[in-house]
């Protein structure tokens, strides 16, 4: 049989070492604080988006580039320096501080150990979770206007404006139905409730490019 391919053995790698993350996640009680850093952040991203796409909408800003440049900056600078990297310290600081603690009631070197690894591989967990939310959500958010650019079509501004804000939107539901399931309220309702947030959004620039 022929080698697999390198690609293939490296997504392979990173499946289990995901796996391995999510077991010990699980044991050490950090799936949570990843689902919250994921909602919290993903709300955000999201709502930060909005603002930008409309804030642009609202002053003329009429190059397609301007919108999905600001918003790639802004999800990338929160996604990854907030989302990922001061979360993996933060949560480093946390594990390790943890592992010590144990160390000395035990009286013996957790090094090399299991709960050492599971210190060092839940941090990563939380701050992969944590910058996700941050930077797809609203990219997705923005895909009307990427697909546009990439197929060349020149559609009025005002159509790609509130088909953004109808996905950005929908992802809000999305999030709050999720929510909804986590604390066993109405899932419709939930999602509603965090829906109404991103459309108070819409009628507030709405309002201000009328009067503008």
């Amino acid at each position: 049989m022929g080698r697999r391919p390198s690609l293939l053995y490296l997504f392979e790698a990173l499946m289990r070492l995901y796996r391995d993350m999510a077991h010990y996640a699980s044991i050490l009680r950090a799936k949570e604080i990843a689902r919250r850093m994921f909602v919290t952040n993903s709300f955000d991203g999201l709502l930060s988006s909005l603002g930008i796409v409309l804030g642009n909408y609202v002053s003329g800003t009429g190059r397609l580039d301007s919108y999905i440049g600001t918003v790639l900056g802004a999800s990338f600078s929160l996604g990854f320096f907030s989302g990922v990297v001061a979360t993996y310290l933060s949560e480093r600081a946390e594990r390790l501080r943890e592992l010590r603690r144990t160390e000395r009631v035990m009286l013996h070197s957790l090094r090399g150990t299991i709960y050492e690894k599971a210190a060092k591989l839940v941090p990563i967990y939380v701050a992969l979770w944590s910058g996700f939310g941050a930077i797809v959500l609203p990219l997705i958010g923005v895909s009307p206007f990427i697909a546009a650019k990439l197929v060349d079509a020149s559609p009025p501004l005002h159509v790609l404006v509130y088909t953004s804000a109808a996905v950005m939107i929908l992802e809000l539901f999305g999030l709050g139905y999720y929510l909804g399931g986590i604390s066993g309220e109405n899932r419709l309702v939930s999602g509603i409730r965090m829906a109404l947030i991103g459309l108070g959004s819409v009628a507030f620039f709405t309002i201000l490019h009328a009067v503008s």
